[in-house]
């Protein structure tokens, strides 16, 4: 059984990244974003478009700007962001550091999460003093 591949509207990347048409245009014409398949008001995206742009978006969460997030694209290739929504259970660990678990695993492996978090925090309050 062939997998069919998943196309996205320019509409559609906007909705799930949060970044504007008029954003993700210009990320084109700056060589951050490959162009579309497809011409005009028929282009069409793919999951290697969204993935770029979650990966800005993660870029410019840590405080980058677009020049250094430029130049980090060109000499890294876009980590493997998985597309499939989930419900995660949030975490903070410290100020500026959260976990994110997958709410399947989070009632699996609850003990064993519980025990991530307390040594998580115990490291970084080490590295505080």
């Amino acid at each position: 059984m062939a997998m069919e591949t998943k196309k996205y509207t320019i509409q559609e990347l906007s909705e799930l990244t949060g970044f504007t048409r008029r954003t993700i245009r210009y990320y084109i014409q700056e060589g951050l974003l490959e162009a579309p398949a497809g011409r005009g008001r028929g282009g069409f995206y793919f999951d290697s478009h969204l993935q770029r742009l979650y990966h800005i978006k993660a870029l410019q969460d840590r405080g980058l700007r677009l020049g250094v997030i430029s130049e980090m694209l060109i000499t890294e290739p876009a980590p493997e962001i998985s597309i499939q929504r989930g419900v995660y259970v949030r975490h903070e660990i410290a100020q500026g550091v959260e976990l994110h678990i997958d709410r399947h695993l989070e009632e699996d492996r609850g003990r064993d999460i519980v025990e991530v978090i307390r040594i998580a925090r115990s490291i970084l309050a080490r590295r505080r003093r």
